[in-house]
């Protein structure tokens, strides 16, 4: 018959066996999405976002200031505001 496992004894498990392994993790999975990758040889040297990222940021942003113009802005104009 298998043993039975507590709640607290499988957190310490996970716990441990996640702080064992730095490369894994949902911050690292997040900037391997966002920067280049990392140099082997000089570890210590910036990361640069990525250009595709830089260029969604862009767009989002040019989005943003085109509601804000015709949604917020325009209506001062008309009367509404």
């Amino acid at each position: 018959m298998a043993k039975e496992v507590t709640r607290q004894e499988v957190q310490a498990w996970l716990k441990t066996y996640f702080e064992d392994r730095p490369e894994l993790g949902l911050g690292k999975a997040i900037l391997a999405m966002i920067l280049e990758p990392a140099n082997l040889f000089e570890p210590k040297k910036a990361r640069y976002p990525k250009k595709s990222f830089v260029l969604l940021a862009i767009w989002l942003l040019g989005l943003l200031g085109v509601f804000v113009y015709f949604n917020l802005l325009s209506c001062k104009t008309r009367g509404r505001y």
